[in-house]
């Protein structure tokens, strides 16, 4: 394995540091080092600096670490048995959230795990969610998938969209899914993101979750559905788009949309 500058461990510690110019520039200087990494034929480079930040990403305290915040709620037996039941990392969460940039920037397969960690980590998480999302591995693609049973609809809201970008079979796969998730949010995320992929089948996604959806919802479904459409007749199968455009004129679609399918008729 290739060697890696002997300072990244220091500049990984600094970026901790109360001097908001120390950290800053231990941060530039570990973003230097991975974007000249980055260049074609330094695979075995990537590989070692990929593990270094990544093993930082994830590194848990060791004992006697993260424990001041403990202190203040010791005589609180909820909050010290959630203190003690929660994981302590050794970096505090702005230089985790650092590190799942900087990984970000990495496009070797040996980052993807770390980050597919810190997907589980609330204080980094959507850091890592982002650096995934421009990520060129396959597994990176399956982590975000797996993201999708996270807590909270705003994180999965962000994993849909990341999914979205992504393209390919799987992620595709994932969108439907997400469809017929229970929370509005997600739902909404999903079927505005299929809109955008020219397959006909996702029309009778956005078709059985108009039905009876709320009228905020429905507001945003008929958008969805127009959209489909265009990307239909954008790919060439202007035989699907114009079933769609002659649904949405004979349905309960605002005028906006109506117009929209005139307009695709037209074209």
């Amino acid at each position: 394995m290739a060697s890696i500058n002997p300072a990244v461990n220091q500049w990984i510690g600094q970026m901790a540091d109360a001097s908001q110019v120390v950290a800053y520039y231990a941060y530039q200087c570990l973003q230097e080092e991975v974007f000249h990494a980055g260049r074609p034929g330094a695979e075995e480079e990537q590989a070692a600096l990929a593990k270094v930040l990544g093993d930082a990403l994830v590194a848990q305290a060791k004992p006697g670490q993260g424990e001041s915040g403990a202190a203040s709620f010791r005589n609180n037996a909820f909050l010290t048995a959630a203190a003690t039941a929660s994981v302590q990392f050794e970096h505090p969460a702005r230089v985790r959230s650092n590190l799942a940039r900087l990984l970000g920037y990495i496009p070797h397969e040996d980052s993807v795990p770390p980050l597919a960690s810190a997907l589980r980590d609330l204080e980094a998480r959507e850091m890592a969610r982002q650096a995934l999302e421009r990520h060129p591995s396959e597994r990176a693609t399956g982590a975000l998938i797996a993201a999708l049973d996270s807590a909270g609809p705003t994180f999965c809201v962000g994993v849909v969209n990341s999914l979205a970008k992504r393209k390919g079979a799987n992620a595709a796969a994932a969108l439907r899914k997400a469809a017929a998730d229970k929370q509005p949010e997600v739902r909404t995320a999903a079927l505005l993101a299929l809109a955008d992929i020219p397959d006909p089948a996702h029309d009778a996604i956005i078709e059985k979750a108009l039905e009876g959806a709320p009228q905020p919802e429905r507001r945003t479904l008929h958008i969805a559905r127009a959209r489909l459409a265009e990307a239909l007749r954008a790919a060439g199968n202007e035989t699907a788009a114009a079933r769609i455009y002659h649904a949405i004129l004979a349905g309960d679609a605002p005028e906006p949309q109506k117009n929209a399918a005139r307009l695709g008729l037209k074209a």
